[in-house]
């Protein structure tokens, strides 16, 4: 009987070994990835996932043992030099800053901006894939061939579709809510038709709705196009559910890699049920003084309705789970409290008492508050050191402009040291991985020790033990008397302990407000 050829490796690691910042962050390892095989690499932050996978796609070189490359085109021609094969590799960390946009987070709330950035039926077409000048002939030099344009509408129709990108086609990238660039920016990678496909945790900042969905799409898309799947994971998840193989990591090195039911049971990964939000023992708080005060707030962005008739109080002391669903109208609702959007000043709206545009300045507001959104991290000055990122939250500023003095630069640092990044101090904030660009945001927020704190999304990106830790200090800090917190996610296991509300918005509209 004649016994099955293997495929050939598409990529192969041998002995490599990857430093960064002078020190040797993973290796020796070695590893293959097989054409039809999808991966899920894990680790937990500081594994060395984020570096692997700058590796996988050519943009860092080992400092010893060898990446041989054999992506086959479109054409079927093998790709063995690096520099070409990365061609053919699509590495989406949903991190940077959408194209052609502001350079400033609050560009998302202002409408005379309204060429600030793309539509996103232009950063989908032919030419916004492939960055092309309709009325210009270019060869096929980054692997656009006749055979992929022909079926390209096809393809974007079916890829749109799975995605639920339709309704979103004549909207601007920074008008978007964070799940919904999300969902855009994997349309765009799976449209270009790589052969692999290197992608940050899918389930991220997406909706419970959209997460059950988003692995049957991206398996169609891949088993349509033949593209192989690489998926960085902080913890197991239910993107697991996508890959065939997985390969864990810690601390640089290979726990266990090979087919994904094997190596959960080796390594006794599982993956986690989500829980309902919960109260925990949350303390009474009848009879505060309101801290957030909005009465029939409406929002309209270039015609479309974002929030209508939102009326809501936060009191002294408590602490609101904010849910809904992508595009719900949250991030929003939030910029108006943190005085971000424009519009907060033509509706009815009181922070600690004192009503929006009363002589207020936007540096008394945030004073008062710690805040961190996915906007936050997006818009980061890059070449901030993280020690200056954290102490940027004693002046609200984004970089740190004046000097701290000895009792900020040490809480700063007992913060750091907490939350497990006092060694990565002096790198620059994208040098950070993505887990500790968002300690390091985080650290930023609790600094100050705020009277009241907004965290749109805060344990993006993160392992199972340091959201622990997060939801830990979060519970210590808002204990003591007076604090409130706002909290968004759409993941009921990332709460804090300690909620006392809980608002809904779907459609820009309140469906749920009360005590849990």
């Amino acid at each position: 009987m004649m016994r099955e050829t293997p495929s050939p490796a598409l990529i192969t690691l041998r002995d490599v070994v990857l430093a960064r910042h002078g020190r040797q962050d993973i290796g020796p390892l070695t590893w293959e990835l097989n054409a039809g095989e999808h991966w899920a690499i894990i680790g937990p932050v500081g594994s060395g996932k984020d570096l692997l996978a700058e590796a996988l796609a050519g943009h860092v070189q080992p400092a010893w043992g060898q990446v041989a490359y054999r992506l086959p085109d479109r054409s079927g021609n093998l790709m063995t030099d690096a520099q070409t094969a990365r061609r053919l590799i699509a590495h989406l960390t949903f991190g940077g800053r959408p194209n052609g946009a502001a350079t400033f987070h609050q560009a998302r709330w202002h409408a005379d901006l309204a060429t600030a950035s793309p539509e996103v039926a232009s950063v989908l077409s032919v030419e916004g894939i492939w960055q092309r000048n309709p009325f210009e002939v270019h060869e096929d030099d980054k692997g656009v061939t006749e055979a992929a344009r022909g079926t390209f509408g096809e393809r974007r129709e079916r890829i749109l579709y799975r995605l639920k990108i339709a309704p979103l086609l004549s909207r601007r990238l920074h008008q978007l809510s964070d799940g919904e660039w999300r969902r855009v920016q994997l349309a765009r990678a799976l449209l270009q038709a790589p052969r692999l496909l290197i992608l940050d945790d899918p389930l991220t900042g997406q909706d419970w709705a959209f997460q059950r969905e988003i692995g049957p799409a991206l398996l169609e898309a891949a088993s349509r196009e033949g593209i192989g799947l690489v998926l960085l994971i902080a913890a197991p998840s239910a993107a697991l559910d996508v890959c065939t193989h997985t390969l864990v990591l810690d601390e640089g090195r290979a726990v266990a890699q090979g087919p994904r039911d094997e190596v959960l049971a080796q390594t006794e990964l599982k993956v986690p049920a989500e829980e309902a939000i919960t109260s925990g023992d949350a303390e009474s708080v009848s009879g505060a003084a309101p801290v957030i005060s909005l009465r029939d707030v409406n929002v309209v962005h270039g015609g479309v309705r974002v929030l209508a008739g939102v009326s809501w109080t936060v009191n002294q002391g408590e602490k609101w789970a904010l849910v809904g669903p992508n595009g719900a109208g949250k991030s929003t609702l939030l910029s108006l409290i943190l005085g971000d959007h424009p519009q907060a000043y033509a509706n009815n709206i009181a922070l600690f008492g004192r009503p929006r545009g009363s002589g207020e300045s936007i540096w008394e507001i945030k004073r008062r508050i710690g805040w961190v959104s996915p906007e936050l991290h997006r818009y980061h000055p890059p070449l901030v050191p993280a020690f200056d990122a954290v102490c940027s939250g004693f002046f609200d500023t984004l970089g740190l402009h004046r000097a701290c003095s000895d009792v900020q630069q040490a809480e700063a640092r007992t913060w750091m040291a907490r939350l497990g990044i006092a060694a990565a101090a002096a790198t620059p904030f994208r040098g950070l991985t993505r887990g500790q660009q968002r300690l390091a945001l985080i650290a930023r927020a609790l600094v100050k020790d705020p009277e009241l704190l907004i965290l749109d999304e805060p344990c993006q990106g993160l392992d199972a033990a340091h959201i622990g830790e997060v939801l830990e200090a979060l519970a210590e800090v808002t204990r003591a008397p007076g604090r409130t917190m706002v909290y968004v996610t759409h993941r009921p296991s990332e709460f804090p302990r300690g909620l006392t509300h809980v608002l809904g918005l779907a459609a820009g509209r309140v469906v749920q407000s009360g005590r849990m």
